[in-house]
């Protein structure tokens, strides 16, 4: 198979798996009548990016989380997802290059203030600012929650990693 085709497979599957997690436990936001909501989809763009680098993370996360937005009710979203959970996917990936632990754990603080930090713009700039401050409290718990959770399976991410040969696709 060539790589092209291994990279479009493997782009597809984590795309799947990113709008699977991030629909599958969905928390509205009570404070807001917007349609935010809280989920643990970054984890598995996290994952993602370890395992197939930032660009093919960007797509995953970007096409994944954009498309979870528009089944969950909140359409608003998606334009803002699909840029934010991208550079989130993109951002993460190259910062993971350097296989350590801390390192992972760094690209998933930096993607989750990418992802706190944009999308308290986005809703202060469609809702007003009163609307993204009181919908960030939400977002830094799911900053938090996904970090604790892509921590926690590391070691998961590191077995696959070992025994696929997807760093090959990495460009």
């Amino acid at each position: 198979m060539s790589k092209n085709v291994r990279k479009l497979t493997y782009t597809a599957i984590a795309t799947a798996i990113v709008f699977m997690i991030t629909r599958l436990i969905v928390l509205p936001v009570t404070v807001s009548t917007t349609g935010a909501y809280v989920n643990f989809g970054d984890m598995s763009i996290y994952i993602t990016a370890y395992l197939l680098g930032g660009p093919m993370a960007a797509l995953a996360a970007a096409v994944g989380s954009g498309l979870a937005d528009l089944t969950a009710g909140a359409a608003i979203y998606a334009p803002a997802t699909f840029v934010i959970k991208g550079l989130m996917g993109l951002t993460a990936g190259f910062i993971m290059r350097k296989r350590r632990f801390w390192v992972y754990v760094l690209a998933c603080v930096t993607g989750g203030a990418i992802m706190t930090l944009g999308y308290a713009v986005y809703e202060a700039f469609v809702f007003g600012l009163p609307v993204g401050l009181a919908n960030a409290p939400a977002n830094l718990i799911q900053w938090g929650a996904s970090i604790v959770i892509a921590g926690i399976l590391y070691p998961v991410a590191e077995r696959i990693r070992k025994v696929t040969n997807l760093e090959s696709l990495q460009s």
